[in-house]
């Protein structure tokens, strides 16, 4: 009945799409536009419901609602009056609610991108890349988890959501984590660390950048181009801590003989790798938003043109309108929330309060910011979050400072996402948890442990605008440089062990992490004392060891 009602609804609103342009209903006068767009509410609220959560459902019905409560309000939460039909018709039929930004990034560049991945899922390269990641990693030490942060980053950055990253690739990579030897803890934290970052691993992530875009009235690729040093140093830090943790506690690899041979592997994953690299092509070169992933399926199509039946074909059909039914139900309630901030003139307001409650203080409001922006992820819709916040508290920070509007709406939607990994909430490290039969907390704080670089990297990049390919290629690579040596030193400290040295003294594991932050941090002087201090330490370190280990062990 709902399903029936909603494409009746959607039928009527194309149908009348001429004339609402030139006449909008945002004061429906007749009783079935307002009996329509009564429906279209509850068909909105029931869909963020199911998809969301019932938390999620209740927030929209409160945000689409506050502009009748709003003239009771006091100070910045106070709005001009407006009546229930006046509501109704600015929520549901005016561009700046239901049929507003939000709708328009799904119709326009959403849409393609979701049934490519449905094809790409449906297809097999999910099994596809983690065979490749098996072969390329799996021997090495610490091989099953190495694996599982590899096949998760190119996983993620297919299917845009983070639970069914975790759902999927985890069942595969968690038991086989644990068969090698990591604690169950262990192994459920690196899966829902590895499956939170892969939300925005280009190049196909998930629709926040699709938003983000359409925000700041920028090309996709640009938005994909952006993200890529930023995903990059989070998981090197991710690797870094398996590889360096496996080494101290003495984890072996997987048998040779029970991994895929890499020719075999790259075989099977040719077509797929031969899609994305077109994909990345035609995203930052030929700058095709739109029409690249219809391209890139027609590509995908006929390469396997002999290995796609009609039964893969229809599983790929179902799953890319279920997707996009998901999808819509996670954006369509945004547009409903922004209709009752913007038109009541409250999210102004709000950017005037975060300013003064900061007391101009760029450093406070932009701690309140990451506050704000944790709370509001707490919720689990990742878009929600961002778009409240970029319509808040990103003009609050551009008041304050000469921000790259790039740097800042990464920022916002990086902090957006860390309540997935973060307690109390720590829904990616609960469903890992429960999958590898270990005690959730215990998965979401050892998950807070390894994920500790991602709490950092959205500052390093709001400071330095090059982490985010904004500069010279000179200016670029050094910035990238400092940022992932003091990454490795970081995770050295937290880990107790570094390359070359083996495990650290326990009075020089807070130093490397502190001496680590500051290297990685875009600041001139800072950086510069963190690599001499690092060096300094770290010859010390090495001497002192070969002094006191007998020749025999040297």
């Amino acid at each position: 009945m709902l399903s029936l009602g909603s494409l009746g609804g959607g039928a009527v609103l194309a149908w009348h799409g001429p004339s609402m342009v030139l006449r909008p209903w945002t004061n429906p006068e007749n009783p079935w536009q307002i009996a329509l767009a009564l429906f279209l509410l509850i068909a909105v609220l029931e869909g963020a419901r199911r998809v969301g959560g019932l938390g999620f459902s209740l927030v929209t019905l409160f945000l689409s609602t506050y502009p009748l409560v709003a003239p009771y309000m006091p100070g910045a939460l106070w709005g001009p009056p407006i009546t229930w039909q006046e509501l109704l018709g600015y929520g549901i039929y005016s561009t700046q609610g239901l049929l507003g930004l939000p709708m328009r990034t799904v119709g326009e560049l959403l849409v393609g991108f979701l049934v490519l991945a449905s094809f790409l899922i449906a297809s097999g390269a999910g099994q596809a890349f983690l065979e490749i990641a098996s072969s390329l990693f799996g021997w090495a030490r610490g091989g099953a988890a190495k694996v599982s942060v590899v096949a998760s980053a190119f996983f993620g950055s297919l299917s845009g959501s983070i639970l069914s990253n975790v759902a999927s690739t985890g069942s595969l990579t968690i038991p086989a984590m644990i068969r090698s030897g990591f604690p169950k803890a262990y192994a459920a934290a690196v899966e829902a660390c590895a499956s939170t970052g892969g939300v925005l691993m280009p190049p196909v992530m998930g629709a926040v950048a699709f938003v983000m875009a359409t925000l700041l009235g920028v090309p996709y690729g640009q938005v994909v181009l952006a993200a890529t040093i930023p995903s990059l140093l989070y998981y090197l830090s991710l690797f870094a801590h398996v590889d360096l943790y496996a080494a101290r506690q003495g984890l072996r690899g997987l048998p040779r003989e029970d991994l895929p041979l890499l020719g075999e592997a790259l075989r099977r994953g040719l077509p797929f790798l031969l899609v994305l690299g077109f994909l990345v092509f035609a995203l930052l070169y030929l700058r095709l938003e739109r029409f690249a992933p219809f391209y890139a399926l027609g590509l995908l199509l006929l390469l396997l043109i002999r290995e796609l039946s009609f039964q893969k074909l229809l599983q790929a059909l179902i799953a890319g309108a279920s997707l996009i039914g998901q999808t819509l139900a996670l954006i369509l309630p945004v547009g409903l929330i922004l209709a009752g901030l913007l038109g009541t003139g409250v999210a102004p307001a709000l950017t005037s309060t975060l300013v003064r409650a900061g007391q101009d203080n760029l450093l406070l409001v932009l701690f309140l910011g990451v506050a704000v922006a944790f709370l509001l992820g707490m919720a689990g819709v990742m878009v929600a979050a961002y778009i409240l916040l970029a319509v808040t508290l990103v003009p609050a920070l551009a008041r304050l400072g000469e921000f790259n509007p790039l740097s800042l709406h990464l920022f916002v939607a990086y902090w957006s996402m860390l309540s997935a990994i973060t307690p109390p909430v720590a829904v990616a490290a609960f469903l890992a948890a429960r999958i590898a039969g270990a005690h959730p907390m215990a998965s979401a704080w050892q998950s807070v442990k390894l994920g500790l670089a991602i709490y950092f990297i959205p500052f390093f990049f709001l400071f330095e605008p090059a982490l985010v390919f904004q500069g010279s290629i000179a200016f670029i690579l050094v910035h990238g440089l400092l940022a992932a040596v003091g990454i490795l030193l970081l995770v050295g400290g937290l880990e107790g062990y570094l390359w070359g040295l083996g495990p650290l003294p326990f009075w020089s594991r807070p130093a490397y992490v502190i001496l680590g932050f500051l290297l990685a941090l875009p600041e001139g002087l800072s950086s510069l004392l963190a690599l001499f201090l690092s060096i300094a330490l770290t010859v010390w370190l090495r001497t002192q060891k070969r002094l006191t280990t007998p020749p025999g062990l040297q």
